[in-house]
């Protein structure tokens, strides 16, 4: 498990932070939170102890049986429990060579799926952590986003009032110009609840009703765009399918070797009524397997082995396929940001400023200008789903190529 943690560099290139010294939460903060105290990692813990001690009993030999018996006392023979036939007798039960280690060996093969599990599990919380955190700074970006809008339709409103009173332009550009601003102030409220549910939803990961610290990352998109490791030899998801496998093929050798069963041996002393003579008592007992020779439990093993075995293929198929897709989306999610931030967005804002300069100089409508305003809104807007599809891509393929085992996270 400790390999997967030397990969924690490789998450840290797509992310720029603000400076540490600064009040508030960090993604790799809010991750290391969220591994101490979201219920599914003390779940996951206590599956694994729960695993360990059916190892250990699956080891432990039966106890031996201590027998006393009376015989021949009270009624018609007036003989005391003192003076009464009695038995002593011990027995043990014993098993055949292979069948305890065939226990053992099953009972590994389910401690072996606890721990894949857990790991798994610490793979979705990390991904989960990355996306919710994502998702809040998105929507933090949004509502400051909003807050230039706002601002902005204000000026212009300011611009096309002092138009309208020197006679320079109809008064109903004024009331295009008051509507685009009460359009601000509505998406600047709804921008507003979408940051406080986004900031709830994280919190809710490690149990809390509400974030109280400001985020210090920043949704940046990286220089390059960095090639993971797609070995999926290391990926706990496809080893849970393997190691179900080699459990349904333990549990198949123990099915077959209890056919045979076990086996009780006793010794004991038996001490007569009358004479008080003690005779040693010896003897074995063995089941026939004249009806029940385990042959339903050997058919459901061999079944449970072959649907192991499709569901490994079955797996193996979705992991490749769902690995190209997030490669794809990855990658066209990054160019397509990556153009938007150096050629689209540039463009637009030289636009915006143009036309605003133009309408003051009374060279352009305000038609103009609000769809000026409206394409560079509409450039960030793009921009930021852009950005955001890249991190969420990122982080999903993390998650699938086992990449994020860390106590950490970055974007």
């Amino acid at each position: 498990m400790f390999r997967y943690f030397s990969l924690f560099i490789l998450l840290a290139s797509p992310l720029c932070s603000a400076t540490s010294t600064a009040a508030g939460l960090s993604l790799f903060d809010a991750t290391q939170r969220v591994l101490a105290k979201n219920p599914q990692i003390a779940l996951s813990n206590a599956l694994e102890e729960a695993a360990s001690g059916r190892v250990v009993q699956a080891g432990v030999l039966p106890n031996p049986e201590l027998s006393y018996e009376l015989e021949d006392f009270s009624g018609d023979t007036n003989r005391s429990a003192s003076d009464a036939t009695t038995t002593f007798s011990l027995s043990q039960q014993f098993s055949l060579p292979g069948k305890r280690s065939a226990r053992q060996t099953l009972a590994e093969g389910e401690q072996a799926l606890a721990t894949l599990d857990s790991q798994a599990q610490r793979l979705r919380l990390i991904r989960l952590t990355r996306e919710r955190y994502i998702d809040a700074i998105a929507a933090q970006e949004k509502l400051a986003a909003s807050e230039q809008n706002l601002q902005l339709a204000r000026q212009t409103l300011d611009v096309v009032s002092a138009r309208v009173s020197a006679g320079k332009v109809s008064p109903i550009e004024q009331s295009r110009a008051t509507v685009a601003l009460k359009s601000a102030q509505r998406e600047l409220a709804l921008q507003q609840q979408w940051r406080q549910l986004a900031q709830r939803r994280l919190a809710a990961l490690w149990g809390e009703a509400k974030l109280t610290e400001s985020l210090l990352d920043e949704l940046v998109l990286p220089p390059t765009l960095s090639e993971l490791e797609t070995t999926n030899s290391k990926t706990p998801i496809l080893q849970l399918a393997d190691s179900r496998v080699q459990k349904e093929q333990a549990a198949l050798r123990l099915a077959q070797a209890e056919r045979v069963s076990d086996f009780t041996l006793m010794a004991g002393m038996k001490r007569e009524a009358g004479s008080r003579e003690e005779i040693l008592l010896v003897g074995v007992s063995i089941p026939i397997p004249l009806f029940n020779r385990n042959q339903g439990a050997v058919l459901s093993a061999k079944a449970n082995i072959a649907a192991a075995e499709a569901d490994q293929a079955l797996l193996n198929q979705e992991w490749r396929t769902q690995r190209d897709q997030l490669e794809t989306q990855r990658a066209a999610s990054f160019q397509e940001a990556a153009y938007l931030r150096d050629d689209v967005l540039r463009l637009a804002r030289e636009i915006a400023e143009a036309t605003r300069e133009g309408y003051q100089a009374g060279k352009f409508s305000l038609l103009d200008l609000l769809d000026a305003q409206r394409s560079l809104i509409e450039s960030q807007s793009l921009y930021l789903a852009a950005r955001l599809s890249f991190h969420q891509s990122d982080a999903a393929l993390n998650e699938l190529l086992g990449l994020a085992m860390s106590a950490g996270n970055t974007l």
